[in-house]
Parts: C-alpha cells; sequence; structure tokens
C-alpha cells in the first residue's frame, strides 16, 4: 500500500477516482486497526540509495565545517552553506530521500549558526557582539528556511528553523537580562519568552492541521514537526517558571523541581494531554512528556522518577488514546468537532480541506 500522500497526488493527477482512493484509505485503517489521522506516520529514511546519499554528504560536509572552526574563516562558512545548498538541489525529491534531506537541512542551519560565530571570533562586531550575533543568526535562519521551504518544500523545515531561532532568542535575553537586572528576572524572563514562543509554533501548527484535518497530505506532517517543537518549548518555559536556576562558572544552570512543585507538572501534562487529544497530535504530548525526564535534576534517582512518568505517561495515553478521543470528543458541540481529525476508521465522501498548492510540485 502506497502512503497517503502518493494516493492523494494520483487522484489529483486523474490516475484514481477519489471514491478508489478513499475505499483504499479506508481499507488501509480497518487492516491497522487505527484511524489515518492517529497513525502521525512520517518517513525518515527512503531506503539503501538515500543512506549511501546521506553518508557522502556527511563526509563532506563535516570535513568543510571542521576547516571553518579551525581557520576561522568567514568566507568558508558561507561556502559551506552555498556546497549544502548545492548538494541539496541535486537530489530529487520525489524519490523520498528523507535521511539525506534531513541531513542537508540540519548542515543548512549548522553553517547559519557558525556564520555569525566566525564574525565574532574575528572581531568583525566589537561592542555587543552577542546581540548582533543573535541578529545576524535569526535574520539568516528566516533567510534560509525560506529559500530551503520555496526550493524543496521539506516538511521539518520550519520546525527546525523555529528551534534554531528560539533558542538564540531565549540564550540573548537570559544574557541581557542578567546584565541589565543582576540575577533578579532571570529566573522567569526568558521562560516568558520562551512560553510566548512555544505557543506561537502551536498555534502556527494548528493552522497547518486545520488545512487538512484528514491527515492526507504534506501538510499535517509540517504540523507534526511545529508540534514536537512546541512540545519541548512549553515544557522548558514551565521548568524555567518552576525551579528558576543558579549560575555556574558563568552559565545559568536549571535546578531540579521540587516535588512540592509535582502538581503544577501534572497540570502541566493533564492540559497538554487535553490538547493533544483534541488535535489528535501524540506528537505534542511525546514533545512535551520527553523532557521531564531531566526535570528533576541531573542525579541518578532523579533521571529515574522523570523517566518513570515520562514512560507511564506516554504509555498511558497511546494505548487509551482512541477510548479517550472519543470520550472528549462526545463532550464537545457538534460544530467544534467537526473541525477536528475523525475517530471513526471508515471516511465517507469527500475531504474538507482550503484550496491551496502542492507542497511537492512537478518537476518538468
Amino acid at each position: 500500500m502506497r502512503s497517503e500522500i502518493d494516493l492523494d497526488a494520483a487522484a489529483r493527477a486523474g490516475i484514481i477516482d477519489e471514491h478508489v482512493a478513499i475505499a483504499l484509505r479506508n481499507f488501509q485503517a480497518q487492516s491497522d486497526g487505527i484511524p489515518h489521522s492517529s497513525a502521525e506516520k512520517f518517513r525518515l529514511f527512503g531506503g539503501y540509495a538515500d543512506l549511501v546519499s546521506a553518508m557522502g554528504m556527511g563526509l563532506i560536509l563535516a570535513a568543510l565545517s571542521l576547516l571553518a572552526i579551525k581557520i576561522q574563516m568567514v568566507l568558508l562558512c558561507f561556502i559551506l552553506a552555498a556546497v549544502t545548498f548545492a548538494i541539496a538541489c541535486k537530489i530529487d525529491m520525489r524519490a523520498g530521500p528523507a535521511l539525506a534531506s534531513v541531513l542537508l537541512l540540519s548542515w543548512l542551519f549548522n553553517a547559519v549558526v557558525v556564520v555569525p560565530a566566525a564574525l565574532e571570533a574575528a572581531g568583525v562586531w566589537g561592542n555587543h557582539a552577542q546581540f548582533k550575533n543573535a541578529v545576524i543568526v535569526v535574520g539568516l535562519t528566516a533567510l534560509a528556511t525560506w529559500i530551503y521551504w520555496r526550493r524543496f518544500r521539506f516538511p521539518p523545515t520550519f520546525a527546525v528553523a523555529m528551534t534554531g531561532a528560539s533558542l538564540v532568542i531565549i540564550n540573548v535575553v537570559q544574557n541581557y537580562s542578567r546584565g541589565m537586572y543582576g540575577f533578579d528576572v532571570i529566573n522567569w524572563l526568558p521562560a516568558v519568552v520562551a512560553l510566548v514562543l512555544a505557543i506561537l509554533t502551536l498555534l502556527w501548527a494548528i493552522w497547518w492541521d486545520l488545512s487538512d484535518i484528514r491527515r492526507e497530505t504534506e501538510r499535517s506532517q509540517v504540523a507534526f514537526w511545529l508540534h514536537c517543537t512546541a512540545g519541548f518549548l512549553v515544557t522548558r518555559a514551565i521548568f524555567s517558571l518552576l525551579t528558576g536556576g543558579e549560575v555556574i562558572n558563568g552559565h545559568f544552570i536549571l535546578t531540579g523541581l521540587a516535588f512540592t512543585d509535582i502538581p503544577w507538572l501534572a497540570m502541566m501534562i493533564f492540559v497538554a494531554a487535553i490538547i493533544s487529544l483534541l488535535l489528535d497530535r501524540r506528537s505534542l504530548l511525546t514533545g512535551v512528556l520527553l523532557p521531564v525526564i531531566g526535570i528533576f535534576g541531573e542525579d541518578e534517582g532523579a533521571v529515574v522518577v522523570g523517566m518513570i512518568i515520562a514512560g507511564a505517561g506516554l504509555l498511558l495515553f497511546n494505548y487509551g488514546w482512541i477510548r479517550l478521543r472519543i470520550g472528549l470528543l462526545a463532550l464537545l458541540p457538534a460544530k467544534i468537532e467537526a473541525q477536528l481529525p475523525r475517530t471513526n476508521l471508515a471516511l465517507q465522501g469527500q475531504r474538507p480541506s482550503r484550496r491551496h498548492l502542492p507542497l511537492w510540485p512537478q518537476r518538468q
């Protein structure tokens, strides 16, 4: 059975009728015993040819990166980004080279970060180097994201860019607040900024989801990666608000969560679970639960507690996911429920969708 995206492309090309595509989707869902919208399928490995391409590109790009860091040559950093993009242009995305695409995307944004770091090391910025560094990183990230997305329409692009830009912004706000106000506000100001960024990322992911509630196009895959990013940012932001931190050797380190704050942690997981169930997004809940592993501190006992909480939460919600969704959707008004992914295995009629250009345009 081909993927949902392939069925959608075949139906749009007129190779198969839309009703045949729906029948194939229903057959696959009934065979799997789970609605397609709940499966959240994605592809990170396109076969052995994909693996060979990824290994070859990885060796070349790693060599260029090590050389750029060693000699601190700004021009070589730009050459690294250009070489990465040039290699990506030679890949036929229709063949599904997911692993190679992820590698190229990672190295492209790595080059974006290396450029301002090399400029700072060369003394180009002078005073306020870190702020200028951050501005350049965010600007280059936005430009690289736009170019990469316009050229390849690769689903994880926005999530990777949002993660990198958010970490840079949070780090700058943290150091700025520490320099301006001392250590009194560093416990909450960066956390508030991180929470705002997380909410914006979540809203962005929901926007992509609402344009494809049946999860039959690449738009749902874009939302999948954004939900993972939003969950991670939400957990780190709330963790920072609850615990604060301390400065060790000039670096701000989060302190472990006290056991008296466990009710707040439970509330965070509960709210995340409700939103995840409504949106039918395990990826959001996974992004929230996995960072809990280190939330109680770095000693062995604290890590064990975090691992148990995260693992139990993932298993509990995963095995009872469909039943929990059915019960939750039954409490909603019919008009709201109609805008959310369905729980039934069989789908009827044309899918509700907005008019949009395909994410993977056919090459001439």
